[in-house]
């Protein structure tokens, strides 16, 4: 809703700014306006929109992780401002738990300490400017059951997790990463790539339909992977399956870029007088 706000007086304000100046000396500043409002700010600058962040996920978050901490050893700033809390198969349904269950601690959660902990936890400790979340392939795909299908209960698992970011700190941002596409060589038990990539599809489509009224962001990451056929390349590949090598998560990673710009160019962020100059 703020987002809209935003780009509403703007619009409005530009309106009222025509009415009462001449048409041609409108379009001159009306032209430098548009050309100041897409300079493009600096990757450094960028990176701080990600100071204070949480991001959390399965193992694609692990090797974006991995990915970020190889790019730091010539980049110190390179993304440093996230703390990455990553488990390999996290689903859906561990981000909507307050606690734990006392027979799912065998399953992967993410850490805090060396102990197991839920992100509600980590959240209300960390107080993040932002959480990330990237989960939910397992949850996705999982079987119907009780009358709801495998979509509508990460769906929920998204509503559940919402609520709870929230109830743990209510000025936190909440930013779910779409469910990363899949190569044709993918499969899961009986399910060919085909079915998983239309899955996941569909699990994307369900979460942005209820962003605007959950307040949430989805980050698009899958489309800028997909190839003409809506699939994952082999050639961003690591595993030639679905989790993504390095020319996949420069992808990732500029995506992220991206995403910062669309906040400073929506008025919804603006980085820190100290930051406004860095980067290159």
């Amino acid at each position: 809703m703020k987002k809209w706000s935003v780009l509403m007086l703007v619009l409005c304000l530009m309106a009222g700014w025509f009415c009462g100046a001449g048409a041609a000396e409108g379009e001159d500043i009306a032209g430098a306006q548009a050309e100041e409002a897409v300079v493009r700010l600096p990757d450094g600058v960028l990176m701080t929109f990600y100071e204070g962040t949480v991001f959390a996920g399965d193992s694609m978050v692990a090797m974006f992780r991995n990915y970020v901490k190889a790019k730091q050893k010539d980049d110190p700033g390179y993304f440093s401002g996230i703390d990455f809390r990553a488990a390999n198969s996290y689903k859906f349904r561990f981000a909507a738990y307050k606690t734990i269950p006392s027979g799912e601690m065998k399953y992967a959660h993410i850490t805090d300490g060396g102990q197991k902990v839920t992100l509600y936890a980590v959240v209300k400790k960390k107080q993040p400017a932002r959480v990330f979340i990237l989960a939910g392939l397992n949850d996705a795909l999982t079987t119907d059951y009780k009358n709801e299908n495998g979509i509508e209960r990460a769906l929920r698992y998204v509503r559940g997790a919402t609520e709870l970011i929230r109830e743990a700190s209510p000025e936190t941002g909440i930013y779910f990463v779409s469910q990363m596409p899949v190569t044709k060589n993918f499969a899961q038990g009986s399910h060919n790539y085909r079915y998983v990539q239309d899955r996941n599809d569909q699990i994307n489509e369900a979460i942005l339909a209820e962003s605007r009224e959950l307040g949430i962001t989805l980050v698009d990451v899958a489309a800028a992977l997909k190839n003409e056929e809506g699939i994952l390349p082999s050639g961003l590949s690591s595993d030639g399956k679905c989790h993504l090598n390095d020319e996949g998560n420069a992808v990732f990673a500029q995506v992220l870029l991206d995403l910062a710009q669309a906040e400073y160019e929506a008025g919804t962020w603006t980085p820190a007088a100290g930051n406004a100059g860095d980067g290159e």
